[in-house]
């Protein structure tokens, strides 16, 4: 199994991922650590059965980890970043943006300062491309694997093209390690509710403080 074929293995239950550069789990827990969230922290493994669980409860998760130039955004289970989101977090580098799940659109769409640079079906762009199929592909050839790599699994080229973006692998110490998982508060759910964390807490568990 290569690098790439395990982190999809570990990723199989995502339903969303954005990859963004120029921001940090800082800038992202700005944006929802108020009030109406609750911030906890665990391993992917553990956001993926707790995925299973706010499901149920028709409430979102996102799991927030830092990783080379920037912050990694998975959702696990009902998608969780409210539409502007993206273009809120690519102001200050470049964001990837990828459908994951086999249950939604394999949609992905690339950012730059904000603006949508392509965007396309991963495994229909020739009938669904923005701007145009021609622009594209030749986004594509630009990727570390070229355009040959999306011809073949567009899962794997955005993985490729994830980790020259981000500078960094995500490898088997990062998938194992805790990260951040955000929810909304729920007043009304049956399930105990996750411990609290401050960001002091966060940053220590996810090896950002000494």
């Amino acid at each position: 199994m290569t690098h790439y074929e395990q982190v999809a293995d570990a990723l199989q239950n995502t339903t969303w991922i954005t990859w963004c550069t120029g921001v940090t789990l800082d800038d992202v827990l700005a944006r929802y650590n108020g009030s109406g969230h609750q911030v906890t922290t665990a391993t992917l493994g553990k956001a993926h059965e707790d995925a299973s669980f706010c499901l149920e409860e028709n409430v979102p998760l996102l799991f927030a980890a830092e990783l080379g130039h920037g912050v990694v955004l998975l959702e696990p289970a009902l998608p969780f970043l409210e539409t502007g989101a993206q273009e809120h977090l690519s102001q200050a580098g470049v964001c990837l943006d990828v459908g994951w799940s086999d249950f939604g659109p394999p949609f992905v769409t690339y950012r730059e300062k904000g603006r949508v640079v392509v965007s396309f079906d991963g495994i229909d762009w020739e009938d669904d491309a923005t701007p145009d199929e021609e622009t594209v592909e030749r986004w594509m050839s630009t990727t570390p694997g070229g355009l040959e790599a999306w011809q073949r699994n567009y899962g794997t080229a955005s993985l490729m093209t994830a980790e020259a973006i981000m500078g960094a692998p995500m490898d088997e110490q990062w998938l194992a390690r805790e990260h951040t998982c955000i929810t909304p508060r729920r007043d009304d759910s049956e399930r105990p509710p996750g411990r609290s964390v401050t960001l002091a807490e966060v940053l220590e568990a996810t090896g950002r403080l000494d």
